[in-house]
């Protein structure tokens, strides 16, 4: 008789504990039997779904979800309770419930079978999911806004420096090489008739003509990449790398390519970011980095472009923050992103950083 009463204490002992600890979880557990009827509702339950355990007993589990999915729940349910599975989830991705209040939530829901008593009990275990998916629907918007307004810059950018340039060549260019044509005429006119003096005011004059016309080419050339236009990706590549080893003669500077691709035309706005990250990456090696030696190497197929910039320098850890009106590193990233490409940067050993740009667009023509 007291065995008895021994055991009865500790079967009740061991369903208080199994209660509690049911009810510690925050998660919403619900046991069924094999036609969705309820028999088991945890205080997780009651807090998700806003229904009472006791108004719940016994009630069909299809009453926690929005009517439109009842008919193919009552079937799916049928379908795991004659499968040989013991767990699986209840959908590739969240799943609908419906609360006490009517309003729809975004449930993570995976189904379990045990057997108890020589009986099949389901479990359901729902996590309510609707706060993170609706902040990341949020964030996701967010993103969207940004992608949209980097693309609108960097499109204002180019179109103001494609003017820019135009304006500088055409006009400023221009008058610069009106100036010399006068200087060097009145020169010619005036013969032997001038003072030493004069004369060596003429040949300072014409020193500072020259050297004004060769700063607007130089401003010509950093604003606007020489041959990317006419001539494509590889083109401007090879020849602001032979303008980087003409100012820097001890920079050992290398520019590999494919023969069969070196032609290769991509996207305007594509060669157009490829261009300017190789550029901001070159930048960053000889000014902050202390390169000696850089690497260019240009790669891939028509629908896939490889670039990656290699120097010797200190590394990573050597690059400065970005300051204001510098994006940097920063901009690299934002370029790529804006034509559907990704930028990677990794340390060298023993020293040096490798930056790389990749390119290739996806099945549906949208940019990976």
């Amino acid at each position: 008789m007291i065995s008895k009463q021994l055991s009865q204490k500790s079967q009740i002992d061991a369903q208080t504990m199994l209660q509690a600890i049911l009810d510690a979880s925050r998660d919403a557990i619900i046991s069924t039997d094999e036609d969705g009827f309820i028999s088991g509702f945890n205080s997780g339950a009651e807090r998700i779904f806003g229904h009472s355990r006791e108004r719940m007993q016994g009630q069909a589990l299809d009453q926690l979800m929005p009517e439109r999915f009842r008919a193919i729940h009552t079937v799916y349910l049928k379908q795991f309770a004659a499968s040989h599975k013991e767990r699986r989830k209840m959908s590739l991705g969240p799943v609908k419930g419906l609360r006490a209040d009517g309003q729809e939530i975004d449930l993570d829901a995976t189904l379990s079978k045990v057997m108890l008593e020589n009986q099949q009990v389901l479990i359901s275990n729902l996590s309510d999911v609707t706060d993170r998916l609706q902040s990341e629907a949020q964030f996701k918007h967010i993103q969207t806004q940004l992608s949209e307004l980097t693309q609108k810059l960097l499109m204002q950018e180019k179109t103001l420096v494609k003017r820019l340039s135009q304006e500088l060549h055409d006009q400023l260019g221009q008058t610069l090489a009106a100036i010399r044509l006068a200087h060097e005429t009145v020169i010619n006119l005036q013969g032997n008739q001038v003072t030493a003096g004069v004369s060596r005011l003429q040949a300072q004059m014409g020193q500072q003509i020259s050297l004004a016309i060769r700063q607007v080419r130089q401003v010509l050339v950093g604003l606007r990449p020489p041959l990317l236009d006419e001539q494509g990706l590889a083109a401007a590549l090879d020849n602001e790398l032979r303008n980087r080893s003409l100012s820097r003669p001890n920079l050992d500077i290398a520019f590999y390519v494919q023969p069969e691709f070196a032609h290769v035309r991509y996207p305007v706005d594509v060669e157009y970011a490829a261009f300017m990250v190789a550029r901001e990456a070159l930048d960053n090696a000889l000014k902050h980095a202390a390169a000696t030696s850089i690497s260019v190497r240009l790669s891939g197929t028509p629908t896939l472009m490889h670039l990656v910039v290699t120097d010797n320098g200190t590394g990573l850890t050597s690059q400065p923050a970005p300051q204001t009106g510098h994006l940097g590193i920063l901009g690299m990233h934002e370029r790529a992103h804006a034509v559907g490409a990704f930028v990677n940067m990794e340390s060298v050993l023993p020293t040096g950083t490798r930056v790389g740009f990749v390119w290739k667009p996806s099945d549906d023509g949208l940019a990976l």
